[in-house]
């Protein structure tokens, strides 16, 4: 989908070993979004395109260039950006090749004018360059909507929009020489300006407000681009409509234009000043600060001149003494705004030279310092149109070296490619971080309260607010579009301000809808530049929540589910879809509470639903007012409102029914999603739909229906039975939503007589007790032992992850074991209170059987409240002490489960144990398993099983690759299907795309599987996972090391060879065989004396160290 999707996408789980299926061609493929880009730099380079803008400029009817490469180029582009966002230079390169084909084109259709073909000629070609920049114009207008903080894409859009009009002025002015009539009508000179003008105050507001300190050179160049469009503005104003040389005679007339110009000029003088003040507000560095003076002097003389030119006489005096004094002030003014930048540009420069750093350091840096190259003045003088109005023409050789290359291919361009990775982003982060610690302080002083204690930086976010935040944020997206916490930073940002001013405002203003538009328009684009994000596309929908409460669609929020489930990145992850459908619920549901919660009370601006409310406790002997704290007073609601409320709750439950049938036919075997699925669904009708509905369907005073209210408490029922079937053997955590459920919430539902199925209410209590009863004996039935099932199998989960508000907080289930722990605990504290001595003991047999295996360790960091054990001998089994004697220590009984009861009666007593010389066996709690289908198998310790290989992967191949990435290989081998041949011999076939690595240490075993997901082998993410085969069947003694290498073996034998040799080594000036001779007849008496036999003497005849025979040395 694109190049950097593979390496730079952080902090998104789900997007690992997805990211190959694609968009193009309206259906999902798989294809190498690199291979693709490059196959269109090649069409773009075979011609090379600086010999095809030759080839037009020369260009007679006769002899076309070929365009072919330059179509195909267009072609990939095209077809590129409509199936995925591209970036900055991507977009400028497309810009630019459809500027060219398109003027190739309609020179090539175009005929010449046979009275001068000359000029003919040179119009054609500026009629051809006009039509092609319309074009061009409306690709970088596209290209501007993704990516607003690009300082370099505002440039060059501008020079386009600018060479426009030129081509434009360059028409009339050929018109007039040839005498066609009416061609200056047809051209719209008034509304192009305008179009310039918006485009320039524009990126004034993006990347002209401090946040592009080291791309001050290309911000000081939109500046002075600006100014030099007023000026030559100014030159048409005061010259090309000017009276002096009119010949109309008629004074009335000439008095009125004349006000009128002046009018003009004037205004475009002071749209200039202003232009200058705020140029020189803005830090930038690189020497740009320093040379604005000497632009500034120039850019004003120039339009003094132009202006007091088209006076005569004393008003020219006047006019000129005018200037003096605006020139004065403005220049003051200046002055006092470059101190304030100069400070201002001291505090911001750490944040961005380590900006700078980091993309330096990855590569993306474009070097600024050579962008822009002096202008000819020889043909700025020799332009018909004037030197003020040539300045607009766009310099073609300063963009061909950023969009084209010196020489094509020499040059391998990764600016504004999106290659900006976690260090750029961290560093750009870090950057917005130290801004809005800023910008909070300045919003709790207030904004407008400015006093001396104010820093520069503060004044300046006072000045620009949170628009310079944002300009921040845009230009770091620029640069890291596919970072999905810079997104996530973002809008987290925007929303917050958007809170901060619905607070403040309190009703619907401008400026809380401009900022709306805004944040939906930012959590858009993070969609689109982040598909394989979940955290993108939740943002997104409850976003829509947040900024479209009052008129949310809930087909708009099931959108955002469609197009993630489409865009294909995300439909090999169940668990991504799954919750992306509950939060889609989640936000409708909120809609719905807020829209009861506000219609229902009388103050409907101070309560919402997410705000707490008093209880309402009438005490004696206390007053009214203070008994009535805090509480909300009620009302009905209104028609609209009901129906509103009745059609919503219809929404939630048809988006549930969708839920469910999307898993049904796309994940029909995965239990887990169900139960939590069904376990969502259950809690919203008891807690929401369920209670809304029956209140919805009451009339005004009339009483409830009863089958009405059976059928919708039967509703919750079967939600809560599904969810408990759902899963073999179900979580525990499920039985205990059920069971909270219908000891809590029914007991309060058959409280107040809604339940006609019991008239009489006195009965029906106990009846809940039993069904609770009912319950808790099913739920103990079902679920497995303590110790045989924990969701443990991904280490980097944390047991306290269902903590979290993301992704892994709703389908992340608690530790099996300790939530069985509660279970239990919750059960014999259920027949403690509501049971008798008999039921009491039946639930203490159940649980010290389900608990018999449990594992401390492995739920100690849950387990909060830990206790000491009283009565030790009921709590669990007995256990061997050191001297081999019997112990009454429990395995849980330190955990204060059920210590609480007298010795059990002899009915309910375990078994006393018997003593036996039989050897007790091993334990294999501790050992990793393998499932295979149905059943599990103990792991190979050294091997690991590796899957999604390329089919030229070969042996050898693994052996090279994770010998060099972890450690000492024994052996490995790819698995290959079976051919058999005549006479019933097989041989190896192709490869099945899986292998076997076996090792020859289990650290390097671990040190592999923490790359799963992550190594690549020929081009191919690869999937590593314990294996419960070994890649070799026979292993020589040695190769499996059971220490760390270099650790060695600790024996009697090895001490005693080391000694010895020491001994060897270390006899300087000894004889030599008196040393072996005493060494010899000490091992000899060492023998002796352990076996009581007598001794061999054995000689030496050798006396060197070569010699010596084994039994000597141990």
């Amino acid at each position: 989908y694109n190049p950097y999707y593979t390496h730079h996408i952080i902090d998104s789980s789900t997007a690992r070993g997805r990211v190959e299926n694609n968009i193009i061609n309206n259906h999902i493929m798989s294809y190498d979004y690199h291979q693709y880009v490059q196959s269109i730099q090649r069409h773009r380079h075979k011609e090379h395109t600086s010999h095809i803008r030759g080839a037009v400029d020369r260009m007679t009817v006769a002899t076309p260039p070929d365009l072919d490469p330059l179509q195909h180029s267009v072609e990939g582009f095209a077809s590129l950006s409509k199936h995925c966002p591209m970036t900055p230079l991507l977009w400028m390169q497309y810009a630019h090749d459809t500027e060219m084909l398109m003027m190739g084109l309609y020179l090539a259709e175009s005929s010449s004018n046979e009275s001068n073909p000359e000029l003919s000629k040179n119009q054609e070609k500026s009629q051809a360059r006009k039509s092609a920049l319309e074009s061009s114009t409306g690709i970088l207008e596209m290209a501007l909507s993704e990516f607003p903080g690009c300082a370099l894409l505002h440039l060059y859009y501008l020079e386009n929009l600018a060479e426009h009009f030129y081509q434009i002025q360059l028409i009339n002015k050929m018109s007039d020489q040839i005498g066609i009539v009416g061609v200056r009508d047809l051209v719209n000179q008034s509304s192009q300006l305008d179009k310039i003008s918006k485009a320039f105050e524009v990126a004034g507001k993006n990347v002209g407000v401090g946040a592009h300190v080291n791309e001050g050179i290309i911000v000081a160049e939109i500046y002075r681009f600006y100014c030099s469009f007023l000026v030559a503005r100014l030159s048409l104003v005061m010259g090309g409509e000017s009276t002096k040389n009119s010949e109309n005679n008629d004074t009335e007339v000439e008095n009125s234009s004349t006000r009128m110009n002046d009018e003009k000029g004037i205004s475009i003088l002071q749209q200039l000043s202003l232009i200058f003040q705020q140029w020189s507000k803005n830090p930038m560095g690189e020497g740009s600060n320093d040379e604005i003076m000497q632009d500034l002097e120039y850019l004003w003389e120039e339009a003094s001149a132009i202006f007091i030119s088209f006076f005569d006489g004393s008003v020219k005096l006047i006019k000129q003494q005018y200037l003096a004094q605006q020139k004065a002030s403005l220049w003051e003014t200046v002055d006092l705004n470059r101190k304030k930048a100069s400070l201002l540009l001291n505090v911001l420069s750490s944040y961005e030279n380590n900006v700078d750093v980091a993309m330096d350091n990855e590569g993306i840096m474009l070097q600024r310092y050579s962008l822009f190259p002096q202008r000819d003045d020889d043909k700025v003088d020799a332009s018909p149109l004037g030197r003020h109005v040539q300045c607009l023409h766009r310099n073609c050789a300063k963009w061909d070296t950023i969009i084209v290359g010196e020489s094509f291919g020499a040059i391998n361009h990764r600016f504004l490619s999106g290659l900006g990775g976690a260090q750029t982003a961290q560093a750009f982060l870090n950057y917005t971080s130290f801004l809005q610690r800023i910008f909070h302080d300045v919003a709790k002083q207030g904004f407008q309260n400015k006093t001396g204690e104010f820093t520069p930086i503060q004044e300046h976010i006072a000045d620009h607010k949170f628009v310079f935040i944002l300009s921040l944020y845009e230009r770091a997206v620029s640069e890291c579009p596919t970072v999905e916490k810079v997104w996530v930073s973002y809008i987290h940002f925007l929303r917050g301000e958007w809170i901060r001013l619905r607070k403040e405002k309190q009703e619907d203003t401008s400026e809380l809808r401009n900022l709306s538009s805004m944040l939906q328009a930012v959590t858009q684009r993070s969609c689109r530049n982040c598909p394989c994000s979940v955290t993108v596309f939740e943002l997104r929908m409850t976003t829509l929540g947040l900024v479209s409460l009052s008129n949310l669609e809930p087909d708009n929020i099931g959108s955002v589910v469609q197009d993630a489930q489409q865009l294909g990145f995300l439909s090999q992850s169940p668990e991504a879809l799954l919750y992306l459908r509950l939060v889609s619920i989640m936000v409708v549901k909120r809609k719905l509470l807020s829209l009861v919660s506000q219609g229902s009370n009388l103050y409907q601006s101070q309560f919402d639903f997410d705000q707490e409310e008093g209880m309402n406790i009438t005490a004696a002997g206390r007053k009214k007012n203070k008994a009535t704290a805090g509480v909300v007073f009620y009302q009905k609601l209104n028609d609209s409102n009901r129906e509103e409320a009745i059609d919503l709750v219809d929404d939630i439950r048809d988006m549930y029914d969708e839920a469910d049938s999307f898993l049904f036919k796309s994940f029909p075997k995965w239990d887990e999603g169900r139960r939590i699925f069904w376990g969502h669904r259950a809690s919203t009708e008891a807690s929401v739909l369920c209670p809304l509905g029956l209140a919805l369907q009451q009339n005004d005073g009339e009483s409830m229906d009863g089958e009405i209210q059976a059928s919708d408490d039967n509703e919750v029922i079967r939600c809560y039975e599904k969810m408990v079937k759902a899963q073999k053997p179900c979580h525990p955590d499920a039985w205990r939503e059920y069971l909270k459920y219908v000891s809590s919430t029914h007991l309060q539902y058959l409280a107040n007589g809604k339940l006609p199925r019991n008239p009489d209410r006195i009965g029906a209590v106990p009846s809940v007790i039993r069904k609770t009863r009912g319950l808790y004996n099913r739920a103990m039935s079902s679920v497995r032992k303590a110790g045989q099932m924990s969701n443990t199998q991904n280490p980097s989960i944390s047991p306290l992850s269902w903590m979290n508000t993301s992704i892994y907080g709703l389908m992340t289930s608690r530790d099996t074991d300790a939530a069985l722990f509660d279970l239990c605990r919750e059960f014999v504290e259920f027949e403690r209170n509501f049971g008798t001595e008999e039921s009491v003991s039946r639930a203490v047999d159940l649980v010290r059987s389900k608990l018999a295996d449990w594992n401390h360790d492995s739920v100690a960091a849950v387990i909060l409240s830990p206790g000491d054990g009283q009565d030790n001998e009921i709590n669990g089994k007995r256990k061997m002490d050191a001297n081999g004697n019997d112990s009454e220590d429990a395995d849980f009984g330190h955990h204060d489960l059920i210590c609480y009861e007298e010795k059990p009666t002899d009915h309910s007593a375990k078994r006393m144990k018997v003593k036996t010389d039989l050897k007790k066996p091993k334990k294999a709690d501790g050992l990793h398993k393998v499932r295979v289908g149905k059943m599990e198998y103990p792991a190979h310790p050294y091997t690991v099983h590796v899957a999604n290989l390329s089919k030229e992967t070969q042996d050898m191949d693994l052996v090279d690759i994770f010998r060099k990435e972890f450690g000492p290989v024994v052996h490995a081998r790819i698995l290959r299907g079976k051919l058999y041949g005549k006479g019933g011999h097989h041989f190896h076939g192709e490869s099945k795309c899986v292998g076997l690595v076996q090792f020859e240490e289990r650290l390097t075993v671990e040190k592999a599987l923490q790359q799963d997901g992550v190594l690549e082998i020929d081009g191919k993410v690869v999937k590593v996972s314990r294996s419960h085969l070994p890649a070799v069947g026979l292993v020589p003694q040695g190769c499996h090391r059971v220490k760390p290498k270099g650790a060695g073996k600790s024996s009697k034998r090895n001490m005693l060879k080391k000694n010895s040799k020491m001994h060897v080594d270390s006899a300087d000036g000894m004889d030599l065989d008196d040393t072996l001779e005493n060494e010899r007849d000490t091992s000899i008496r060492t023998r002796e004396s352990k076996t009581h036999t007598p001794a061999t003497t054995k000689t030496t005849t050798s006396s060197s160290p070569g010699s010596l025979s084994f039994d000597v040395l141990s």
